[in-house]
């Protein structure tokens, strides 16, 4: 048979294999350094830079100054850095645009626009004063995922996958689901310096479409001699890697090869939200977002260690300035599209008795300024980029549900009491998987490399 012939034959090639999947992880690749309390994760990513003063973070304070010039308020120093081609000195004060209310037996305070999540908050603990380095789309993404401000290094999945490995044999441990390509582009899941297994594999939660692109072999040929095809090939790559020792690239494309020949039969059945109840759907929604939701709780069952949803990817839907719809409409309309959904994923997993060993992250690349920014019609108030203090929240995997863990000043500016890094955020999600931030570390070019550089602090505070 020719070269090009056997390729065809495979029904899947090469090239299709690296739009699957380059992840195949050990099993058991180290065991925890502590008892883990969560095993699973869930990263839901709101790019474009959700507002804290508009979700999660109430400040009613703004009220009393509304209308003031920035200037008049913060020093030129405490203007600096947002934005270095525009300047806020004569930026109005605006107040929320949204009203806030007490929910719960925790009274946590909640925006107008998350009517579903409002009825879960006793399950979630609220992070209110991250602070990162940049307020920059690509840098802030980049940050919050990888540990560092420049391309190269592993995503905190990626991480995940190296130190705990994968539940299942037959699904990649790790997968994305997004609905375009965000601002710092595939770098945010890419696996850095480590072997090539640790990549995310990105899916398709869209009805009518496969998970992943050629995923169905060419049905003139029938298994049993597809497996023969890729059995011979496998020979012939491991016969050139032994004449190549030292070069990882050639034993990912090994195990790409092996992943993608079970994923035929794993990730129809993985993806299939058929199989779900009238009422799950009802649950959940049918949007996007919800079926990436509601996929997410599937692969999490089926032994994928971290999933990770980039939502409003594509053209940074969660950027509120004034000049690109405004914020009021903005963020009404990505929670919308987006409350149902979460909602469902943390009250599904909790009646499935799910929740406990599932961390459930909600998280953006920064917040958004006190001030306002950019109006392109009178009526279309919007904010800048902020990352001196804003809001994520965690829920599940031995979080304390029902919390608030530190807090921003009265106009939501900086963080001030028990502030936290993103190193610090990344140090206690691994923590809660049994992994110390300090010891997980992989050797390139001559030093210790880890997700939180040198840096990071275990919030034991909100570990139940």
């Amino acid at each position: 048979m020719k070269r090009r012939s056997f390729i065809k034959n495979l029904g899947i090639s090469g090239a299709s294999l690296n739009s699957i999947t380059n992840s195949r992880a050990s099993t058991n690749p180290m065991a925890p350094h502590i008892a883990p309390r969560a095993k699973n994760v869930i990263f839901l990513f709101m790019c474009g830079g959700a507002s804290h003063l508009e979700t999660f973070d109430h400040k009613p304070v703004l009220k009393k100054y509304a209308g003031k010039k920035a200037s008049e308020i913060f020093s030129k120093e405490d203007l600096d850095g947002f934005n270095p081609e525009k300047s806020f000195e004569n930026s109005r004060i605006i107040p929320p645009v949204f009203d806030f209310k007490q929910y719960g037996q925790s009274g946590s305070w909640v925006s107008e626009i998350y009517p579903k999540l409002s009825e879960v908050v006793d399950d979630i603990c609220f992070i209110k004063s991250l602070h990162t380095d940049s307020a920059i789309h690509s840098v802030g993404e980049t940050l919050m995922h990888t540990g560092h401000g420049r391309p190269g290094f592993p995503s905190i999945g990626s991480w995940v996958t190296y130190g705990l490995g994968s539940k299942s044999s037959t699904l990649p441990p790790y997968v994305v689901m997004k609905d375009g390509i965000s601002t710092a582009g595939d770098i945010v899941f890419q696996q850095g310096m480590l072997p090539g297994r640790h990549r995310a594999s990105v899916a398709a939660a869209e009805r009518g479409k496969p998970p992943f692109p050629y995923l169905s072999p060419d049905p003139k040929i029938n298994k049993q001699d597809q497996y023969s095809y890729l059995k011979k090939l496998q020979q012939l790559n491991k016969a050139h890697q032994k004449k190549h020792i030292g070069q990882p690239e050639l034993m990912s494309r090994i195990e790409s090869f092996e992943m993608a020949f079970d994923l035929q039969s794993s990730a129809k059945a993985a993806f299939d939200l058929n199989r779900e109840s009238k009422s799950i759907h009802k649950l959940y929604g049918e949007n996007l977002f919800s079926r990436q939701c509601l996929t997410a709780r599937r692969l999490i069952e089926s032994g994928v260690r971290f999933v990770e949803i980039l939502d409003g990817a594509e053209g940074r839907k969660w950027d509120a300035h004034g000049n690109r719809g405004g914020l009021v409409d903005n963020h009404r309309n990505n929670a919308a599209r987006t409350d149902q959904g979460i909602a469902a994923l943390i009250t599904d997993l909790k009646s499935r008795g799910m929740l406990d060993e599932t961390l459930i992250v909600w998280a953006t690349e920064f917040g958004r300024t006190p001030f306002e920014e950019e109006r392109k019609k009178k009526s279309e108030l919007g904010r800048g980029h902020h990352h001196k203090g804003f809001t994520l929240w965690m829920a599940g995997g031995g979080v304390k549900g029902g919390t608030s863990h530190g807090q921003t000043d009265e106009l939501g500016m900086y963080a001030v009491k028990d502030p936290v890094s993103f190193h610090d955020f990344h140090a206690t999600i691994l923590h809660l998987l049994g992994l110390n931030h300090e010891q997980l570390t992989y050797r390139h070019n001559s030093r210790d490399l880890r997700l939180t550089d040198v840096f990071g602090n275990v919030l034991h505070d909100i570990i139940a």
